[in-house]
């Protein structure tokens, strides 16, 4: 019963007193007051309403002014260039250099450079050339005469952990000087420290890259073999007395880093003649991501056939090989086409290769950006034989004195971390052989 209606009732009952008596009959307001106490619930409930709809119409300007103000923000100020690029970051690094960055007089009373290793390079079922360090004329088990500081980021422990650890924890940190970190991480902040914390801390990485890279202080080197068997013989045949022109046979990614793989361009490439690149989906994140999203996993089925149907050892005999940038720009594929005496052909971006102090990388291998895939046969057709036998020569020469083994690469990174003096250390001569 609403409020009216109350007062109405309240009314004929009163005149019906006055009627019968004569008079106006004082009576206890009992109905008056259920009235009354029914008309103050409905009063509640409508202002509870209307707070309720006010409540939402605020929430609902405040949404739209957020989406206003974003996108007038936007127009202002557009996204960074490197916001829509594979591999391109913002510098966060310090701004360290050589000069500015290091302590000169802790490697000036040894012939050699003496490093001190806070930990063993992990993990084991992966091995890495750094492992012949600790038994190595360049190791010292004395941080009193260490020349430098060789932290190992790629731990199952950092791996695991949410937050990194605080390098400035280290016993002998003292800012980061002489310090390097050595990580073969596809990204750096799987295994590393927040980039700004490592201090005056130098680089040994094979995810370098050319927009925060710090010449003459970071050294970029090249991940360790995984297939180490090459037929023999074949690194001594001449680029045009080989099976094939061009080849490339691995993983196809579907997603994030490295799915220009699966693009048409990339695959579109094999002709199943002289030029033959083959991948296959199967891998741990394309499978799980082949059960959420099933249509990303179009065509795999006839990648695999054709995948299974070549050999990986039989297409290395080949004048060049693609070594295309996976999860990181750097690939595996690049020592393997090397040991094969074959022309590395990199599709990657933003990338620092391996060693550039020491190697020449223009005279041997040919880059090409992800978004210029059409033209890699086309340009490697049209290079003439000179110049292809020139190029196979040096990637011969470099791979034998700078790359051809565990040894030989170790011996590579100690050279890069002398050539960074310049030869201002007497007792760190550049042309001492190692």
């Amino acid at each position: 019963m609403g409020p009216k209606q109350c007062v109405a009732r309240e009314s004929l009952l009163e005149k019906s007193d006055e009627d019968n008596l004569g008079k106006v009959t004082p009576r206890p307001r009992l109905w008056n007051r259920k009235c009354t106490a029914v008309g103050s619930m409905c009063g509640m409930v409508r202002s509870t309403v209307l707070e309720r709809r006010l409540l939402v119409m605020v929430i609902l300007m405040c949404c739209v002014g957020f989406i206003f103000l974003s996108t007038s923000r936007d127009n202002l100020k557009p996204e960074p260039w490197h916001s829509d690029k594979m591999w391109h970051y913002p510098v966060a690094f310090p701004r360290c250099s050589i000069d500015a960055c290091f302590n000169f007089s802790r490697c000036e009373h040894s012939d050699e450079i003496l490093v001190y290793t806070y930990n063993d390079p992990e993990p084991k079922q992966n091995p890495t050339y750094f492992e012949l360090l600790p038994s190595s004329k360049w190791h010292t088990n004395d941080p009193q005469e260490a020349c430098l500081f060789f932290y190992f980021s790629d731990s199952k422990a950092n791996k695991a952990a949410w937050k990194k650890p605080d390098p400035r924890n280290l016993p002998h940190w003292n800012g980061g000087l002489n310090h390097v970190f050595v990580t073969f991480a596809d990204r750096w902040a799987q295994t590393n420290p927040p980039p700004g914390s490592i201090g005056m801390a130098s680089i040994l990485s094979t995810e370098l890259h050319d927009t925060t890279y710090r010449p003459g202080f970071d050294i970029a080197i090249p991940l360790p073999r995984r297939n180490v068997n090459v037929i023999t013989g074949l690194s001594e045949l001449k680029p045009f007395e080989r099976k094939y022109f061009l080849t490339f046979k691995g993983t196809r990614y579907l997603s994030r880093e490295g799915k220009f793989r699966s693009g048409s361009e990339f695959r579109g490439m094999h002709d199943g003649k002289d030029v033959v690149v083959v991948t296959t989906c199967d891998h741990g994140t394309n499978n799980k991501l082949r059960l959420w999203q099933p249509w990303r996993g179009a065509g795999c089925a006839e990648d695999q056939t054709v995948f299974d149907s070549y050999d990986f050892m039989e297409l290395l005999n080949t004048t060049f090989g693609l070594a295309p940038a996976g999860r990181s720009p750097a690939s595996y594929r690049m020592l393997e086409v090397l040991s094969a005496g074959a022309i590395p052909v990199l599709v990657a971006d933003n990338y620092v290769k391996p060693f550039e102090t020491l190697i020449k990388w223009q005279r041997c291998l040919l880059q090409f950006p992800t978004s210029e895939i059409h033209r890699i046969v086309p340009t490697l057709r049209a290079l003439s034989k000179k110049e292809v036998e020139m190029r196979q020569r040096y990637c011969q020469q470099i791979f034998q004195s700078v790359l051809k083994d565990d040894s030989t690469l170790m011996q590579s990174v100690m050279r890069s971390l002398r050539e960074r003096f310049m030869g201002m250390l007497p007792n760190l001569p550049l042309t001492h052989d190692e």
